[in-house]
């Protein structure tokens, strides 16, 4: 296929900076491929001249494979520098690290080995590990990488007081420990090379930069080219411009698909370039290969209305298309069996399994869809993920479950003894594992005799705090529910705590699919209120069993928004297109987040080549709490000539339901948050019953103010905190809640106000 109008032009510019404004689905990769070919076979530079820079290996890998195949083979190739930032700049260090304190042997420490660091670095400096986690200072120490700046310049964080401290201290003793153990984290690897060329440019005084070797670096390349421009942050913006020097400088991206702010990626880096950089050309790639006209003018609608942004419209010359559907259904289950029951019947009438992809915003909501797939006999393939039984929070509680119900049960044992951690470590355990092999016992009944095994006395104490905590589980769980029972077992070993003290992303999601796995037991035990636990875990189990590997071509991809960038799809299902789900509820009092909030709805609207469904749910229990829906803001952005809308009607305000302990015929009306408050009884529903194709009874709200993890919550002593969770109903509603500075708490509600 020959390069239309704009590519070739970004193949051939020549002069200034160039930033190629690239539309999802307009050849990106094609362009910067063929553009470095280009250069190789002009003879404008030797490879060594060249770098070419992209955010994985695997996008490395294949812009190198395209390249020696338009070049003539891997003699054209073989010196150009292509990579990622971590591995280019790993080889720049290993080659003149030793100035920045780091030899050409350097190890580079990954995350397990950053968090043991970081554990003794905050017991040296007695840091309470109540307020303090390894894992999450080393969160605000990648914040502080991802900006440049060091241990003197946290202050720059903007964070509370107490935490700067905390923080600052910790990352002067973290670098001085990896700098003594010659090693390097990931944010090290670019801090540091970034140091080395600062230097390199400035060099000390009476000393020539051109005798130091790293200056060599500033005007070693003749052309730079960055992939992904879009997904830069700081640290890695001003080491493209140290590397390009006086280089012809190339960037191709899409301010429209930035969608890693939560990783410290700044759009601004794209949206400023030319600012930072006079003279650049702007070359806007709008020819889009992939969808129909009517997707990409949903696409459009939706993005548009982000002030941030330079600006292009796609436009398609594959015809109009299918208009997108957008479908109102009852709940997660309905929507689950709509979208298990159209694949199916695509497949019987002749489509492959792999044309078929499902995403949703967050991990928590796959668990319903993949059952019913499961359960039709289709096979799924989870991108970015596991299967939701087999993720290991879901795999923890439910092995903890499986222990209080089978004690014998040494492999469920052996998995929950030291989770979350208690310092009974491998050594106790293999202790305890032979003394049982030797006596014929199970792992159980050794566990009541740990000096037995060899343990020494703290060790054995350990082991025996942790028998009593299983007698009392099993003590509650005799006069529980299964749900109930679940989340006892969440709150008093502590897993959910161990979670909380983390503020990172993943831990959120961690935290959300344990709270999907309550909502799930709560489900199960209405439906089936005779049903003894252990055919819960019977169920679950035959549910993973189910989960075949297969070939990709067999299977219907599922993922979240996050995992589908970069790829396509001819059939795709968006669901869970309501407020709070997506957009996110964590975002809607942010105006920054909020817009990258709407330009991950357009990476996934773009992902459809023919077909586009969205699914909205009049109601859907999720993370255990029953919500209301109102219709995601994108869904009314889009243009109702280019949509087919089924079962949908002006939505009215969400309300969430806390997960009640026991049957009942509507959810708790009390507590409230304070007298002053008007609560509605019944929120207007979304949809009609008939609307929806469906019957059954609707059930009311009640007077139970709106909870939702994230939400702002102020307390009188500790000041503003997060919400992480909550238990309990009526005057015992108690709140997990986070607050800067304080650490994790847990408080009734009724001594808290939302904000």
């Amino acid at each position: 296929m020959s390069l239309n109008r704009e590519q070739l032009a970004a193949v051939e510019h020549r002069g200034g900076p160039l930033l190629v404004l690239a539309g999802a689905g307009t050849g990106k990769t094609r362009v910067l491929t063929t553009r470095i070919a280009h250069i190789l076979s002009t003879r404008r530079a030797r490879g060594s001249e060249i770098l070419a820079v992209t955010f994985t290996n695997k996008a490395a890998g294949e812009m190198r494979e395209r390249i020696d195949r338009l070049a003539g083979g891997r003699h054209a190739t073989r010196e150009l520098w292509v990579g990622t930032f971590h591995s280019i700049c790993a080889r720049i260090l290993r080659r003149y690290g030793e100035d920045v304190g780091v030899s050409p042997r350097f190890s580079i420490y990954d995350p397990g080995d950053q968090q043991t660091v970081m554990a003794q670095v905050l017991k040296d400096l007695k840091v309470p590990d109540s307020l303090y986690s390894p894992r999450g200072v080393l969160g605000f120490l990648d914040r502080a990488k991802n900006r440049g700046l060091g241990p003197k310049a946290v202050d720059r964080l903007e964070l509370p007081a107490p935490v700067a401290a905390v923080v600052q201290q910790a990352y002067a003793l973290y670098e001085k420990r990896l700098r003594a153990a010659d090693a390097a984290d990931f944010g090290d690897l670019l801090l540091l090379t970034v140091e080395l060329l600062r230097r390199a440019r400035r060099p000390k005084e009476g000393q020539l930069a051109d005798f130091d070797p790293a200056a060599r670096l500033l005007t070693r390349f003749q052309h730079v080219v960055v992939d992904e421009f879009q997904d830069t942050n700081p640290i890695q913006a001003e080491l493209v411009d140290l590397l390009a020097g006086r280089a012809q400088l190339c960037v191709v991206g899409d301010d429209d698909q930035a969608i890693y702010g939560w990783r410290g990626a700044d759009v601004e880096q794209i949206l400023r370039f030319a600012d930072v950089h006079p003279g650049t050309e702007l070359v806007r790639l709008e020819q889009n290969y992939r969808s129909t006209t009517r997707i990409l003018r949903c696409a459009d609608a939706v993005i548009r209305r982000n002030r941030g942004r330079l600006g292009k419209t796609l436009w398609s010359d594959r015809g109009e298309g299918d208009p997108v559907r957008v479908l109102a259904v009852a709940d997660e289950r309905e929507e689950a069996r709509l979208v298990a029951h159209e694949v199916l019947h695509a497949i019987d009438d002749g489509a492959s399994p792999s044309d078929f992809a499902v995403f949703y915003r967050t991990h928590a909501q796959s668990r319903a869809i993949e059952e019913q797939l499961r359960r039709v006999g289709l096979r799924c393939r989870i991108i970015g993920g596991v299967a939701f039984y087999e993720r290991m929070e879901v795999k923890d509680v439910l092995s903890y479950l499986t222990v209080l119900l089978n004690p014998s049960s040494d492999l469920h044992l052996a998995r929950v003894i030291n989770r979350p951690a208690r310092k009974i470590g491998k050594t106790s355990l293999t202790k305890l594992q032979e003394h049982a092999a030797a006596e014929g016992i199970s792992l159980w009944d050794a566990l009541a005799q740990p000096t037995a095994a060899g343990l020494g006395r703290a060790a054995a104490k350990r082991v025996l705090e942790f028998v009593a905590l299983i007698e009392q589980l099993r003590q509650r769980a005799a006069t529980l529910r299964l749900d109930q029972t679940l989340a006892e077992i969440v709150e008093t070993t502590g897993y959910r705590a161990w979670l909380d003290d983390d503020d990172g992303e993943e831990a959120r999601s961690r935290l959300e699919n344990l709270q999907e796995l309550l909502g799930n037991a709560q489900e199960f035990c209405e439906e089936r209120p005779d049903a003894e636990p252990f055919e819960y875990l019977e169920l679950v189990s035959l549910v993973g069993g189910e989960r075949g590997e297969g070939d990709r071509d067999r299977a219907i991809t599922m993922m979240t928004i996050h995992s589908a960038k970069g790829l396509e799809f001819p059939v795709v299902y968006l669901t869970g297109m309501e407020e709070r789900i997506f957009p996110h509820a964590r975002v809607l009092d942010d105006p920054v987040q909020l817009e990258e909030e709407r330009r991950l709805a357009y990476v996934a609207l773009t992902r459809a080549k023919d077909r586009l469904t969205l699914t909205v749910a009049r109601r859907r229990r999720l993370y255990g709490q029953l919500q209301v829906g109102e219709p995601s803001r994108f869904v009314a952005d889009l243009p109702p000539d280019a949509t087919a809308t089924v079962g949908l009607r002006p939505a009215a305000r969400l309300s969430i339901v806390p997960p009640s302990p026991a049957p009942r015929p509507a959810p708790p009306r009390e507590p409230r948050w304070n007298d002053d408050i008007e609560y509605d009884d019944t929120p207007d529903a979304p949809f009609t019953d008939e609307e929806l194709g469906g019957g059954g009874h609707y059930e009311p709200v009640g007077e139970s103010v709106a909870l939702y993890v994230g939400m702002a919550v102020r307390h009188r002593k500790f000041g503003e905190g997060v919400l992480k969770g909550w238990s309990g109903v009526g005057d015992q509603l108690k709140l997990q809640l986070r607050f800067p500075g304080h650490g994790a708490k847990t408080i009734l509600a009724r001594y808290c106000e939302p904000l």
